[in-house]
């Protein structure tokens, strides 16, 4: 029992310090205040939250995406999905820039350069750019 006591403190003490400790070992000390989350920095990158937004940093501190999204899904090919309100787009991971607007209901993967997409109950294509290859059908 005494052994199960110790376990659980010292998740909660890890669990609750964990968001502190990141930002207080941020590299160079440059991070502004006011993230309620830093994730670990790689490459140079580190995902942040705030108030319930995700966003993410470079190392020296400047976003460079803004945290607006709900989610920021991981990086696949310099790209990620994101959501706002349940719809989905694309950014790119140099630059930020999002070149697949957020505006549909789903996106599925991209297999062989292109990826399923719906708005409303209507399907198509888009290829990696963004590009509607198949135009959303009427259903």
């Amino acid at each position: 029992m005494k052994v199960l006591f110790k376990i659980i403190i010292v998740a909660f003490i890890f669990l609750y310090a964990f968001p502190t400790m990141a930002q207080k070992n941020s590299p160079k000390g440059k991070i502004k205040a006011g993230y309620d989350v830093i994730h670990p920095f790689k490459n140079g990158r580190a995902k942040v939250e705030k108030d319930r937004k995700q966003g993410y940093i470079h190392v020296d501190g400047d976003e460079y995406i803004p945290c607006k999204y709900d989610n920021i899904y991981p990086w696949e090919s310099g790209r990620a999905k994101v959501e706002i309100g349940g719809k989905f787009g694309y950014i790119k991971q140099d630059s930020g820039e999002e070149f697949i607007p957020v505006k549909y209901d789903y996106i599925g993967p991209f297999k062989n350069g292109l990826a399923i997409v719906a708005v409303g109950g209507r399907r198509g294509l888009i290829n990696e750019e963004g590009a509607e290859v198949v135009t959303l059908d009427s259903n």
